[in-house]
């Protein structure tokens, strides 16, 4: 921090203004294939040193083209998390799940879905996500938990049997082994016959997806999914996101939602465009597009989070005027707030659960 403390005691901001102003005065660089943004950076350093050494920490950091809800969103791939429970599953319910058939919107790398299915025995349970590579982790989760529940199952059974045969050497031990063996078989439960069979996954745009005629749910979960939908696709993304949510509810379903804050709108908007300012000057970087619709939209927003239950409630039907229908859930609880006090970071917030 010494060059910091040298620049607060030195530095004159208004010369960084002025670097700045003349930045953005020039103009636009051509479209050319082998341009390269970090050669530019380097043969004008002279000219904007500040802005240089901006461009240099941020360029020289590997850039993707994930869904921008990947690249922020850490859920699920925390360093030394591994599977454990996740604490949301604190205020969830089994009578919610077990026997039901479940959508996951947003399921990111799937271990919350696979969760479920496990812990309160679903009929089935999809999760989307957009990002096709969350959907693979979501799979090779899947796959990973179905040979670890085989393996233990099956040596829990050996040990099982062998205590059985170990008896004083009768044929009528080795009948009740042979017996226990197809008792241990029909008393599994169906998450552990199958997981497969109950438990699937699909890389779609929830948004802008087609309803099946014939496939509705009875719970659907909406698990820190609601900003980056917002942020993309604006207000009329997240009315859409909530229709069909509504359309896809079997009468008496659940829906789980986590929204985020307003506050963390504003931390991924900046982060957006300090991206989009420093990759301006390069025209084949395929994400400037959606950074600036992210920040379009973050100025356009006029649904904030804490509207979210009245338009779920239909409690402000004026804001369906134009779409000809209405969203109205018949109750609303808020099951996260001070349940999830003492979890980490990022899973405290409310969690509400409406009923169709």
């Amino acid at each position: 921090m010494i060059g910091f403390d040298d620049y607060v005691n030195n530095g004159d901001c208004a010369v960084v203004a002025d670097e700045l102003d003349s930045y953005l005065d020039e103009k636009v660089i051509p479209r050319m294939e082998d341009f390269n943004i970090l050669s530019w950076w380097k043969t004008n350093a002279n000219r904007y040193p500040t802005l240089a050494r901006i461009a240099r920490d941020i360029l020289a950091i590997p850039i993707t083209t994930v869904a921008s809800e990947s690249v922020f969103n850490t859920s699920g791939r925390v360093i030394g998390q591994g599977l454990n429970e996740d604490p949301r599953f604190k205020v969830l319910k089994k009578e919610w799940f077990e026997g039901k058939d479940c959508l996951d919107i947003g399921c990111n790398s799937g271990i919350i879905t696979i969760q479920i299915a496990q812990k309160f025995n679903c009929r089935s349970i999809l999760g989307i996500d957009i990002d096709s590579n969350r959907v693979a982790d979501a799979y090779w989760h899947l796959r990973k938990i179905v040979r670890t529940e085989h393996n233990e199952k099956r040596r829990a059974n050996a040990s099982r049997v062998e205590v059985i045969e170990k008896g004083d050497g009768l044929e009528k031990n080795v009948t009740a082994a042979q017996e226990e063996k197809k008792a241990i078989s029909r008393n599994c439960s169906p998450a552990e016959r199958n997981l497969f069979d109950i438990v699937s996954f699909k890389q779609e745009n929830f948004v802008h997806g087609r309803d099946s005629p014939e496939k509705y749910y009875d719970a659907i979960l909406c698990l820190s999914v609601t900003k980056w939908i917002h942020l993309n696709w604006g207000d009329d993304g997240l009315i859409t996101l909530f229709m069909r949510i509504w359309k896809l509810l079997r009468p008496g379903g659940i829906f789980v939602l986590e929204p985020q804050p307003w506050v963390s709108y504003e931390k991924n908007r900046r982060v957006s465009e300090v991206l989009f300012f420093l990759q301006s000057h390069n025209p084949s970087y395929s994400t400037i597009t959606g950074m600036m619709t992210t920040a379009t939209n973050f100025q356009n927003i006029k649904l904030y989070p804490k509207e979210f239950q009245e338009i779920l409630l239909d409690k402000v039907s004026i804001l369906f005027c134009s779409i000809g229908s209405a969203i109205g859930f018949r109750t609303v609880e808020d099951i996260g707030s001070g349940g999830l006090s003492s979890s980490k970071t990022g899973f405290n917030r409310p969690i509400f659960l409406f009923r169709k």
